[in-house]
């Protein structure tokens, strides 16, 4: 239970633990996707790691990008900010080992841009389709808002129907928390034949 929390602290934040689930499964020389970059968070992270050698960030709003800029300046020469939607993750990724979704809205921004259903839909097929194997997907789902209690209720049930010969899905929630952010991950574990 390491994972979650240590005697005597509190339980970790639902990102911090997305966190952990990454580092347990990075291997070296991987290739990363922050498929909602938001202020740069999740991109930074990733970027940190000596394991992880190039990242890539999307996001549909200009301030976005502009704000992951300047945190992410020290590794320029590693991440590449995308001003698309996450749909479109093909035209600019071909393969990757590490890739979160952190759905929602951008913290502090406005909230009334936020991530949608049938967008997320695509880009987490696309994402799934270009996964490498023993790579994972993490995704973090809000169903405190109507958008993410739609997302949440679809990834919920098209995780259940990914094929176990090929995927691992994990999903870690409080039980006794309806609306709480919680974490799917998935694990390609072999390739297509």
């Amino acid at each position: 239970m390491y994972l979650f929390w240590k005697k005597g602290e509190n339980v970790k934040k639902i990102v911090e633990i997305a966190h952990d689930m990454i580092l347990s499964m990075l291997q070296a020389e991987s290739v990363a996707v922050d498929f909602t970059l938001g202020q740069g968070n999740d991109t930074l992270f990733l970027a940190q790691q000596k394991n992880i050698q190039h990242v890539y960030g999307f996001d549909i709003q200009k301030s976005a990008i502009e704000q992951s800029k300047m945190k992410l300046n020290e590794y320029k020469d590693k991440v590449t900010l995308i001003l698309d939607g996450h749909e479109h993750m093909d035209m600019y990724v071909d393969g990757f080992d590490v890739g979160i979704f952190n759905f929602g809205f951008l913290p502090h921004g406005n909230e009334a841009i936020t991530t949608l259903l049938e967008t997320s839909k695509v880009a987490v097929y696309k994402a799934l389709c270009q996964l490498r194997k023993k790579g994972i997907i993490v995704m973090v789902l809000y169903p405190g808002h109507v958008q993410g209690k739609e997302e949440s209720l679809y990834f919920d049930e098209w995780c259940k129907k990914l094929d176990g010969h090929y995927f691992n899905v994990l999903t870690i929630r409080f039980d006794n928390r309806d609306s709480a952010p919680y974490i799917k991950v998935i694990e390609r574990i072999r390739n297509e034949i």
